[in-house]
């Protein structure tokens, strides 16, 4: 098959598609409004929520800097203290089945 007799096949299944009824095309463009408005509503919610925690965080890295650490200073040492933690927990049990390979 080569090229023109598939861009002959498109196009008269093309036609078919744009032979379809007016409610279905009137239907097809409600669909899509109502998706198109809520992913703007979505989008809308998103930019609020960012624009309010502006101010929190703006009020932690200020609170940070009295205490006389950076934001990175605070960070890792949240991140040591939790890795030391982890290093000394110890969990116990005991095997019932063991599978073997054979």
């Amino acid at each position: 098959m080569n090229y023109q007799q598939q861009a002959q096949q498109w196009q008269a299944l093309f036609r078919q598609k744009q032979q379809g009824s007016f409610l279905s095309r009137v239907l097809l463009w409600l669909v899509a409004g109502i998706m198109l408005v809520f992913a703007m509503g979505v989008l809308l919610f998103v930019l609020m929520l960012s624009w309010l925690l502006i101010p929190v965080f703006l009020y932690k890295r200020h609170q940070l800097r009295k205490q006389g650490k950076s934001f990175f200073e605070q960070a890792q040492q949240q991140q040591q203290g939790r890795s030391s933690d982890a290093s000394g927990r110890v969990i116990e049990g005991e095997v019932l089945e063991r599978k073997s390979d054979n």
